[in-house]
């Protein structure tokens, strides 16, 4: 049997993978192997769901994808790993073969659509009935997110505010400063020795 780049990085470079994701991996394997590349409606559609995986809320993948990520040393591994694990886990769970590459090529254009600059009806529209959110886009998932570190982008919804000062902005104060206990007052006539209480 040939041995797919799928195959070679899920198994091979971490073996001491969770048995619960590795009980299926030979069946998932013959299936990546043996299906075919799927139609773009279709893919799109797995895509999406897979997307739209509560991800965070589960126990198990969270367990093993903690124990991937003991091997990332960089963003750009983390990110990787974590959409390739996310695919593995997937197709073993909903035994439903996701082509990673074109999931990656996928993630990519959704994210080159989602930095265009808006239409001017979507302009309009959001004039119009302004976010309670104000310009924040929604949040990205966390494999987005990841990418965008990775690669240096700016993440949406984040601002970025400068670490500058801003001089001659500030309010002089009105009253005299009052004088600490131990401060003498120059204008005040000193009290002779003579004079002072014992």
């Amino acid at each position: 049997a040939r041995t797919t780049d799928f195959h070679y990085a899920v198994v091979h470079c971490h073996p001491a993978l969770p048995k619960p994701l590795l009980e299926y991996e030979y069946l998932v394997y013959e299936q990546h192997n043996m299906t075919e590349t799927q139609p773009s409606s279709d893919a799109t559609a797995v895509f999406q769901k897979l997307d739209d995986y509560d991800w965070d809320n589960d126990n198990e993948f969270q367990t093993a994808l903690a124990s991937i990520l003991r091997s990332a040393s960089t963003p750009e591994q983390t990110a990787h790993l974590t959409i390739r694990a996310r695919c593995y886990y997937y197709t073993r769970k909903f035994k439903t073969p996701v082509n990673f590459e074109a999931y990656q090529t996928w993630l990519r254009s959704k994210q080159q659509a989602g930095s265009e600059p808006p239409s001017q009806s979507n302009m309009s529209s959001e004039a119009t009935h302004p976010s309670a959110m104000g310009e924040a886009p929604p949040p990205a998932s966390f494999a987005e997110i990841c990418e965008l570190i990775a690669a240096g982008k700016p993440i949406p919804g984040i601002k970025d505010i400068p670490d500058t000062i801003l001089e001659g902005q500030g309010t002089q104060a009105q009253a005299p400063r009052r004088k600490k206990p131990w401060e003498k007052d120059a204008t005040a006539t000193p009290t002779p020795s003579w004079a002072a209480k014992n």
